[in-house]
């Protein structure tokens, strides 16, 4: 019979299998770790974006709450901002809060966020409100998530900016420029209206097109120190143009001072119906209101003309004593083809200080010889630019509107239907709006950010919305939202 050894393997074998059977194990351990903590990595991050959506909506919930005062106001003149938690500040100019009233929000996983804001301006045409809402995450490391966001708002206002085209804006020239000031900051005509200067100008002036075209808004070389918005495309700079802030280099354009989104609407308007003094046709030299006329019940003087044609002849809107009160004249026009026609050497149409004009005209416009002059010859010296209106009545078809400045032109013109051509080498201030409009030589237009107002009972919408993401941005408000 025959014996069969069992055999074993070496203890060197033994050992072997040993070492790899602890390594598989400390390879498993340690997978095993690594995806735990991968798993912990990715809760974290999930967590910290879940927050950082939580901040921004906060941020925005606190400027909501700027634009909710500012319109209650509006609506309500009683409404108080000091008494619905909004401290003044910066001498009464500007306004700020923090939200919660007292504490924090508490969302889940023990996490809690506040919002600081502060509007400037918030009794003004164009407050500019910035938001820093801070979110505590819950945990031992107790970490934060900030976001800060600035908006412009601005009234909803016909003239709620400098240039509005349906179709195209054009600027020719080397030196063109758009600005703005605040005519009545205080917004109250009771007090004295504030001329344009260099000392009191900003960077708001803004030219708006609802073309989607590319040639919606062709800045050229001028310089748009403010906001430029279309319908579609992108505006066209020059080499030697700007768009943005006051400091924008050359050639560039500021794409947070751009918007491709901009809408407007384009009614249209009728004449007046008060009962009117006919006057004809205005063909020699001619001031209104002429001795004997009555105001109307609302102060203004009303008239009606077939049109107004005439060469080195002078139409004036002045006081007919010395006592009077500044007079208000409302002259509505009737001709369907030609409804102005000043021109030749010293054809002029003068608007004496203080007093005020409004034109309505169904046909086209040409304004040239010694141009318009509203109030003084200067920037420093003219008529608010309310203070002349020229309403373009034509509701079909194409209403051709040429106006030329002698030295500085103040007004406000609205005609949805016209092509309109500003020529000057000077000052020229308001708003314009129109079909197309072409600015040509190198005038230097500066819109009257009060005209925000006009109308009344405007409320405010946002023309600006930016996220404030670099230290150098956030310093610029660090101050003001630190409270």
């Amino acid at each position: 019979m025959h014996h069969h050894r069992r055999t074993f393997p070496a203890r060197r074998d033994r050992g072997s299998l040993l070492i790899v059977a602890m390594l598989l194990c400390a390879i498993i351990g340690v997978s095993l770790v690594s995806y735990m903590q991968l798993g912990k990595t990715n809760l974290s991050i999930s967590n910290r974006a879940f927050y950082n959506n939580a901040a921004m909506n906060l941020a925005e919930n606190g400027l909501e709450e700027a634009m909710y005062s500012i319109n209650k106001k509006i609506a309500d003149t009683s409404y108080s901002w000091t008494a619905n938690g909004w401290t003044a500040v910066n001498s009464g100019a500007d306004a700020r809060r923090i939200l919660p009233t007292s504490g924090s929000y508490t969302f889940d996983q023990n996490a809690t966020g506040t919002v600081r804001v502060y509007v400037y301006g918030y009794q003004g045409t164009a407050p500019k409100g910035v938001a820093r809402s801070t979110i505590t995450l819950g945990g031992a490391t107790s970490r934060t998530i900030e976001k800060w966001v600035e908006i412009q708002l601005r009234k909803t206002s016909k003239f709620s900016n400098g240039l509005v085209a349906k179709d195209s804006i054009t600027f020719s020239g080397n030196n063109a420029s758009v600005d703005s000031w605040n005519s009545d900051p205080d917004n109250n005509p009771a007090t004295a209206a504030i001329p344009y200067s260099s000392s009191v100008k900003n960077d708001n002036g803004s030219v708006g097109s609802i073309s989607v075209s590319v040639n919606s808004i062709l800045v050229q070389n001028a310089d748009i120190w403010g906001y430029a918005s279309t319908g579609g495309a992108l505006p066209s700079v020059g080499s030697n143009g700007v768009i943005g802030p006051f400091g924008t280099a050359s050639g560039t354009m500021d794409l947070t001072r751009v918007a491709t989104d901009f809408t407007a609407s384009f009614d249209t308007v009728t004449a007046p119906t008060t009962a009117a003094y006919s006057l004809g046709s205005i063909t020699t030299t001619l001031s209104l209101p002429r001795t004997g006329d009555v105001a109307a019940a609302d102060g203004k003087f009303y008239y009606t003309a077939a049109q107004i044609n005439y060469n080195n002849a002078t139409f004036s809107i002045a006081k007919r004593n010395v006592s009077d009160a500044s007079p208000k004249v409302v002259l509505s026009l009737t001709s369907t083809t030609t409804s102005i026609d000043i021109g030749g050497g010293s054809g002029a149409l003068n608007v004496q200080t203080d007093a005020t004009l409004e034109i309505y005209a169904p046909g086209d416009i040409k304004i040239a010889g010694q141009g318009i002059m509203n109030g003084g010859t200067t920037a420093g010296t003219s008529n608010q630019p309310i203070n002349l209106q020229i309403w373009g009545t034509k509701t079909s078809g194409v209403q051709d509107v040429q106006i030329a400045g002698n030295g500085s032109l103040s007004a406000v013109v609205y005609a949805p239907q016209a092509s309109l051509k500003i020529n000057g080498n000077g000052d020229v201030m308001g708003s314009f709006i129109a079909n197309d409009i072409k600015v040509v030589g190198n005038a230097a237009f500066h819109y009257d950010e009060s005209l925000g107002n006009f109308g009344g009972g405007n409320p405010y919408r946002v023309s600006g919305w930016k996220e404030l993401t670099t230290a150098a941005a956030r310093a610029a408000y660090s101050g003001v939202l630190s409270f």
